[in-house]
């Protein structure tokens, strides 16, 4: 379940509000692998966790994607 309002984060855990459109994620390495899992929670409980989105960070210095989109 998502933490209370004024709970610190959780390393790993990033809590984004139901009326966003998009997150950027930050702290990420150059050159390293990363894979995520996207949790739904709502007013009736946890929904099943996604599949997992595995993806990779170029090396440093490069300009962003500025429409980044996972498909």
């Amino acid at each position: 379940p998502p933490a209370p309002p004024g709970t610190p984060p959780q390393p790993g855990v990033l809590t984004v509000l139901g009326d966003a459109s998009g997150v950027v994620l930050g702290g990420l390495h150059p050159w390293s692998r990363y894979r995520l899992q996207v949790l739904v929670f709502n007013g009736r409980g946890a929904g099943p966790p996604s599949a997992e989105i595995h993806f990779h960070t170029p090396e440093g210095g490069e300009t962003p994607d500025p429409d980044p989109q996972i498909r």
